[in-house]
């Protein structure tokens, strides 16, 4: 694990050599590909995930049956920290392209917790980032405009990978315009207008995933626009 890239944003940054015996901090890892389950809506939780490379979604029915995306989780986000309160998951959690993870189990983690405060810490950050994903996604459909919306998405995207040290000019969106429709509660065809209109404006070039950001500026203003 500490030679992990991922280690500075997983529990090698909090945990100190003897904390546990050489060699135990080895935690099982898999591959999911696109569309398959990580965990549904009311399985027992029994571990956190690490999200190593890939994108996932979290989900959850919607009073109609349908699955409603909540948030997106990419390469370095903690997957499933909402049950650390709750014995079992509150969502549906799927990958939106081949993802790779590593499994946290929460055993293990309560028992490292008990003798580290700083992995104390480093789960209720996680908790803690995980709601805030899911309140910033319901602020989002408060917002009436779909250009709005739609830019805001795009920045909350371009933010990320400027936290990952990677360009937000120029990147592939890893998940597809219905999922994209569906986690901003509009029809895939308003998600099209919406990127027609930011590219009429030059604000962005789009093609399929290809999205070009030309003016960063305008597009946060477009992002924070509450106007009907």
């Amino acid at each position: 694990c500490r030679d992990c890239v991922l280690s500075s944003r997983c529990l090698p940054s909090v945990l100190g050599r003897n904390d546990i015996p050489a060699g135990e901090l080895r935690f099982r890892s898999s591959t999911l590909v696109k569309g398959q389950l990580l965990f549904e809506e009311g399985d027992r939780a029994t571990s956190l995930y690490m999200v190593r490379s890939g994108a996932m979604s979290a989900s959850r029915a919607n009073v109609y049956g349908a699955q409603q995306i909540l948030s997106f989780s990419l390469r370095g986000d903690l997957v499933g920290a909402c049950s650390l309160h709750e014995p079992r998951h509150q969502v549906t959690v799927r990958a939106v392209q081949r993802t790779a993870l590593c499994e946290l189990p929460l055993d293990v983690l309560h028992r490292l917790s008990s003798i580290n405060g700083g992995v104390a810490r480093f789960l209720r950050k996680a908790l803690g980032k995980e709601l805030k994903r899911n309140r910033e996604a319901r602020l989002q459909l408060a917002v009436p405009r779909a250009d709005s919306r739609v830019a805001s998405f795009l920045a909350w995207y371009a933010g990320a990978l400027i936290e990952r040290r990677q360009s937000a000019a120029r990147f592939r969106l890893p998940m597809s315009r219905v999922e994209i429709a569906n986690h901003l509660g509009l029809a895939v065809e308003s998600v099209s207008r919406a990127l027609a209109e930011l590219r009429a404006e030059g604000i962005l070039e789009a093609s399929g995933r290809e999205i070009e950001i030309l003016d960063s500026c305008r597009l946060w203003e477009v992002a924070c626009s509450m106007q009907f």
